[in-house]
């Protein structure tokens, strides 16, 4: 069940910063995508279908590694946990935008609060689907 969470909510915060970069013009769901820092595979050319496979894949380590994480600690059912734990994700993870020049610049603060916002709801949408799969 955990790899259709990871599935999923890698779709739905996918999803929102495609349509995020389509409204805005902010390179936001470039950045989620972007793996142009990584050593080798960042020179290569990949496919959008490649990029987004290895953002999903990505989704699903972390889903499996935050509820991991979360039943050690007890808080496996608190829906505030996920959506905070992401939400920090996200803002540690925002300033990896310096390493591309195709991502939105570091101190554009839109694109910022939009990151945070994806990541919160990314956050929200795995704790709902993993509180979901323990009810039934």
């Amino acid at each position: 069940m955990l790899l259709l969470i990871g599935i999923i909510s890698g779709c739905i915060i996918g999803l929102f910063f495609y349509l995020c970069q389509l409204v805005t013009n902010k390179p936001l769901y470039t950045l989620l995508m972007n793996i142009d820092y990584f050593p080798i595979i960042g020179e290569w050319q990949h496919p959008p279908l490649f990029e987004f496979s290895y953002h999903i894949g990505v989704s699903i380590v972390l889903v499996y590694t935050l509820i991991f994480f979360l039943r050690l600690w007890n808080l496996e059912g608190k829906l505030w946990a996920y959506v905070s734990i992401s939400g920090l994700i996200g803002l540690f993870i925002y300033p990896t935008t310096v390493l591309s020049d195709r991502t939105p610049e570091l101190y554009d603060g839109w694109a910022v609060v939009i990151w945070i916002i994806g990541h919160l709801i990314y956050g929200f949408s795995i704790g709902l689907s993993q509180q979901y799969c323990n009810k039934s």
